[in-house]
């Protein structure tokens, strides 16, 4: 059995749909010949790459490193393969929580009708820097202070926080949410790229942490379930609606700020116009 670039399309399939079911779908497989290819894959580097579940599949420890090696050896290929050698490959936007929220779809479009040659690819990412520092990504739309040596940032806008609430939560009642209103009820928390730490409670009572995630989906399950409360920046309510969730503005919580970053050697020739775009954009909207 020989493994192949058609393996790693597969694998990044099923990680962007979440799903073998819609990974055949999308690409026009049998369910079990999806299945099968994923097997052969992991077989060969000999390591279980996809947790798989009745919800789907998301990728194990493993299977987010080699996603990075995979995504980038799959953009290797196209751009070898492709018969134009002046065609400039897809810009690789990535983020890890909520994109740049509201402002998202204004900037993809506005892209798209000055660069129709240049594909803007967004990607989410369980990473805290984006996909930056693995190659992943070529730019990352970032809420928590970049960590890593060459990294540039450009502050794209300030961002109000919100509560996730279950429903059903005596919060959802009140007609003004404060910190202090939250600190008795346990906390929900995203450790690997979250924005929020007891830190945020710097006087008085401070809430208890029911739990610790690392994936907005995660975050998501347990506060549905009641299991606790979020604090999140409000673009997740934008990105992320949830029909077992309300998202509550808080009075009093300092904003996030939201950054563009990226590698000082990253040399794709669309970077700057699109980070200029952006930065365009979000100050036509906020005028």
């Amino acid at each position: 059995m020989t493994v192949g670039i058609h393996h790693l399309r597969t694998f990044l399939m099923a990680i962007d749909e979440g799903s073998i079911s819609k990974a055949a779908a999308r690409s026009h497989m049998a369910q079990s010949a999806v299945s099968r290819r994923l097997a052969e894959l992991e077989r060969h580097v000999k390591q279980l790459l996809l947790e798989r579940s009745a919800e789907g599949v998301r990728p194990t420890v493993a299977g987010k490193m080699f996603c990075a090696k995979a995504d980038a050896a799959v953009t290797a290929f196209d751009d070898a393969m492709r018969s134009d050698a002046h065609h400039v490959r897809a810009l690789r936007i990535g983020y890890a929580w909520s994109a740049a929220g509201a402002y998202t779809s204004e900037i993809l479009r506005r892209w798209q009708d000055l660069n129709p040659d240049v594909m803007v690819r967004l990607k989410r990412v369980d990473d805290p820097t984006g996909g930056l520092t693995s190659g992943l990504c070529d730019v990352a739309i970032m809420r928590i202070p970049t960590q890593g040596r060459g990294l540039h940032e450009e502050l794209l806008f300030m961002e109000p926080r919100v509560a996730a609430i279950p429903a059903g939560s005596p919060l959802t009642g009140k007609g003004e949410i404060r910190l202090p209103d939250l600190a008795e009820y346990p906390l929900v928390i995203n450790s690997f790229s979250g924005t929020t730490n007891l830190e945020l409670w710097r006087d008085g009572r401070k809430p208890v942490v029911a739990v610790e995630v690392d994936t907005i989906d995660d975050w998501q399950t347990y506060i549905a379930a009641g299991v606790g409360i979020g604090v999140t920046p409000a673009s997740t309510a934008w990105m992320h609606p949830h029909s077992e969730i309300s998202y509550l503005p808080i009075q009093d919580a300092p904003p996030v700020p939201v950054y563009l970053v990226w590698a000082s050697n990253n040399q794709h020739p669309a970077l700057r116009s699109f980070i200029q775009l952006a930065l365009n954009v979000v100050a036509e909207v906020t005028e």
